[in-house]
């Protein structure tokens, strides 16, 4: 075999292939490709070149392709490179004579001219992930990058996702990122090309697929955040990288986090916003979620074009999720604390700076109004003023007195907040007086449902008696007071006795004149038009020893 030349290898194939029916020899044409194999092993890379020129066009592929596959990667490199030249010239050749030097095969995937696409097709298709890394590597410090496309098309369109995973690290690391990143946007665009075609409304199961390889193969690096990122640089990549990732996001199995924390809290605004636009109607729980990351930048004027691009979408009309509250918040860093009237002035300045719709900062200013986490009564009056409509400051005062009053039932709010609050609202005008008494109305009766029997004689006592004895405004703050105590304990569908003893009892360590506390007894609960729980309240009075105000009650009935 390694003496013999081309030509009689050639004709030992042919007859292998059709028998000799004279010396009653049988066709053997699997011992044909055997002899193919061996000469593709044996002989030196010059030879096999010349020898393809002599052997059909589909030997030739075969003797080339198994020539690659034995070899190292640096010999299969340089035979692909140099049977590329002679592809080359043969074209050119054919081209200028006006007819092919062999007639056009059956199998469309292998040309005459282009037996080095043979040798690229096998490389691809058989050698690990790390020999095609490396074969590409070779490829392109020849100049070879048509080589190197057909390497990375073939393989992208044949290999599984996990061989597409091993591929895209082992790329990186012979130094071919821009290949890697070419690699993984081939097979994500693949991915998502068969996802369409199946339902536009579903993650295609391919993208879980190679997400759960890289993360496998990677579990610390943010592989795919670094392609995205590179991706996003291009221009003529953006909108179908956004896709990409509103799909990553939305439909990956394989914890998202990664995902929604880069998106919210590194890409660029405009991407955030094109991001969660696509999001807010597809999945709005992980819009919100990205949201919240984005909400917890520190960078106003990032955030100003974040929410100004938001509110320009038509999604936002057809679409629950919210922004603004998770900017006041901060989103996710809301352990911090709320962003302060001062910052909240500033996100506004920065809004105004950018031309966004007024309705940027005025639905800003509301959600900041209505935050009462982490905020003094001084803050939230002073966010008030910044409401522009009558009609909106209502329905802050009316949110921020029912959020005061849970607050303060369920002990997440100090009654020392409330007290400021009210006693703020002194200096506020007509609309300091409609918070402050709807701020009252509220906590002596609160309408949630869900505060339904929740006992709240202590708290509205507590609340009442600081507010009286507030030295700020003390006429106002005595007047919200008293207007506090009268409207609980008139309100007999909703206080029960002990409520009415807890009051008491807070009263009498207050600092609240004795006759005047005894007189609210007489126009409340002295008029319950319930007489059983009168006479309950009474007893339960007089068992605590609060005999004066069971007293004034008795006489008010009298």
């Amino acid at each position: 075999m390694t003496r013999s030349s081309t030509e009689e290898i050639a004709a030992r194939v042919q007859a292998l292939r059709k028998g000799d029916e004279s010396r009653g020899e049988p066709p053997r044409p699997a011992v044909a490709i055997r002899v193919l194999y061996a000469f593709a092993i044996q002989r030196p890379t010059d030879q096999l070149i010349e020898a393809a020129a002599s052997f059909h066009f589909y030997d030739a592929v075969n003797v080339l392709a198994t020539a690659a596959l034995w070899r190292s990667i640096g010999d299969a490199a340089d035979l692909a490179c140099r049977q590329s030249e002679i592809d080359a010239a043969g074209s050119a050749d054919a081209a200028g004579q006006g007819e092919r030097q062999q007639p056009e095969p059956e199998i469309s995937e292998y040309r005459p001219s282009a037996l080095s696409k043979g040798i690229v097709h096998d490389v691809a298709r058989q050698r690990t992930a790390l020999d095609v890394a490396a074969f590409v590597r070779e490829l392109r410090a020849r100049g070879k990058q048509n080589l190197v496309e057909a390497t990375l098309n073939t393989f992208s369109e044949n290999r599984t996702l996990l061989d597409t995973a091993l591929l895209y690290l082992a790329l990186r690391d012979e130094g071919c990122s821009q290949e890697a990143a070419d690699l993984l946007g081939r097979a994500v665009q693949r991915i998502n090309a068969s996802g369409a075609r199946q339902s536009d409304t579903t993650t295609p199961a391919g993208l879980n697929d190679l997400v759960a390889a890289l993360r496998m193969l990677s579990p610390v690096e943010p592989v795919l955040e670094k392609w995205i990122d590179t991706r996003l640089c291009d221009t003529d990549l953006v909108e179908t990288t956004r896709d990409t990732v509103a799909k990553l996001i939305s439909g990956s199995e394989h914890s998202p986090d990664s995902f929604i924390d880069h998106v919210g809290r590194r890409l660029q605004y405009h991407n955030v916003a094109a991001v969660c636009r696509k999001l807010a109607e597809s999945d709005p729980e992980r819009c919100e979620a990205v949201l919240n990351q984005a909400a917890a930048r520190e960078e106003l004027y990032e955030l100003a074009e974040i929410i100004s691009r938001w509110q320009r979408f038509e999604t936002v009309a057809r679409t629950k999720v919210d922004l603004y509250p998770k900017v006041v918040a901060r989103g996710t860093a809301c352990a911090t604390g709320p962003r302060s009237p001062a910052e909240i002035d500033r996100l506004v300045a920065e809004l105004r700076n950018i031309d966004a719709d007024p309705e940027c900062w005025r639905l800003l200013y509301i959600a900041a109004a209505e935050h009462i986490d982490g905020r003094t009564g001084g803050d939230l009056v002073r966010l008030q003023t910044k409401i522009e409509r009558s009609r909106d400051m209502y329905r802050v005062a009316r949110t921020v007195a029912r959020r005061l009053t849970a607050g303060l039932l369920s002990g997440s709010v100090d009654p020392g907040v409330f007290v400021d609050y009210v006693t703020a609202q002194q200096v506020q005008g007509n609309r300091g007086r409609i918070a402050a008494d709807l701020a009252c109305k509220e906590l002596s009766d609160p309408s949630d449902p869900e505060l339904a029997g929740v006992p709240m004689g202590g708290v509205v006592a507590e609340t009442a008696a600081r507010l009286y004895g507030n030295g700020t405004g003390r006429g106002w703050s005595q007047e919200k007071a008293w207007d506090l105590l009268e409207r609980c304990l008139e309100n007999e569908q909703r206080i029960a006795p002990a409520d009415v003893v807890a009051i008491s009892e807070q009263l009498r360590a207050s600092r609240m004149d004795g006759q005047r506390r005894r007189l609210l007894y007489r126009g409340t609960v002295g008029r319950w038009a319930d007489a059983v729980r009168r006479q309950e309240t009474v007893r339960l009075l007089q068992r605590r020893g609060l005999e004066e105000e069971a007293e004034q009650v008795v006489e008010s009935v009298h």
